[in-house]
């Protein structure tokens, strides 16, 4: 009877050591869908912080002269988040509700490039910011928005 009840027992441990390590993947996966979720919603708001200084830019372009002293802000603002951007996209942060397409992981070469440009025009359109010279500013500003287009035309979800 003794020798049945320690079968009984190792076989026991080992469905409980079985369910400990199945519960532990479980709640890993869980942990890490969490941390997913709060980073897809960290990259959304980088995203949308560069989208809304880049359209105030524009907006300062075509407003009234006391608007301009704006320039600054914004473009040393999109500069400032373009050096954070790129981090926003860690490996196996693709799953769940984000528009970023599967091509930022598949091809991180060309996502790197990209956000190279992107990074170089940010900082360009900075400097070029504290001429104060509204054409200067303009040109700059649609060669950073070609930078985000192309971007987002290969690593963006339409909607």
């Amino acid at each position: 009877m003794t020798m049945k009840r320690k079968l009984l027992t190792a076989s026991a441990c080992k469905k409980i050591a079985g369910a400990a390590i199945l519960l532990g993947a479980a709640s890993s996966l869980a942990v890490q869908a969490v941390e997913t979720k709060d980073i897809i919603k960290h990259r959304h708001g980088v995203m949308e912080a560069i989208g809304g200084h880049f359209s105030s830019i524009f907006a300062t372009l075509g407003g009234p002269q006391e608007m301009h002293s704006n320039f600054q802000f914004h473009a040393d603002s999109i500069a400032r988040l373009a050096k954070i951007s790129v981090g926003v996209f860690p490996a196996g942060s693709g799953e769940g509700k984000t528009d970023a397409k599967a091509a930022i992981w598949e091809k991180p070469e060309d996502f790197q490039e990209a956000m190279d440009l992107f990074l170089e025009r940010s900082e360009t359109l900075a400097a070029v910011a504290k001429t104060g010279d509204p054409q200067q500013i303009a040109g700059a500003a649609k060669k950073l928005g070609g930078s985000c287009k192309g971007c987002h035309d290969d690593f963006k979800k339409k909607d």
